[in-house]
């Protein structure tokens, strides 16, 4: 009697820890839903990384047809020519520019990092790409 108890107690231990471990997954990106996740990068339309954020997971040829989601002011504005901050959480470079499809003035962000935009790209940021 002990021992099918043992095995019984051994089985569900077993089954419990599989659960534990297929829903302790690598949490994953969802791009473009107002939340900065891992691999992503993060573009805001205040500075110091406030209010509604761009989240970026993969490039976009063209922040026009795009906007900031979530409950806080900038909500349903467009990114395109309307970030002033940045924060990447991705651990690729990307190349930012002031025009759609790498078309204007280009600055890189890299990895980490986290600023507010200069004069040159402040609010004018429309397309982005990761190296």
């Amino acid at each position: 009697m002990k021992l099918g108890n043992s095995l019984r107690t051994l089985a569900a231990a077993g089954l419990v820890l599989g659960a534990v471990a297929v829903g302790a997954g690598p949490a994953s990106a969802v791009e473009k839903d107002g939340v900065l996740g891992p691999g992503e990068l993060g573009l805001y339309c205040y500075g110091n990384q406030q209010d509604a954020v761009f989240d970026l997971y993969y490039r976009d040829d063209n922040f026009a047809n795009d906007v900031f989601k979530g409950a806080r002011i900038c909500s349903g504005q467009t990114p395109n020519d309307n970030t002033e901050s940045y924060l990447s959480k991705d651990t690729y470079i990307w190349d930012v520019y002031t025009d759609w499809k790498r078309l204007g003035y280009s600055t890189s962000i890299y990895p980490g990092e986290r600023a507010g935009l200069t004069p040159t790209y402040f609010n004018q940021l429309s397309s982005a790409y990761p190296r």
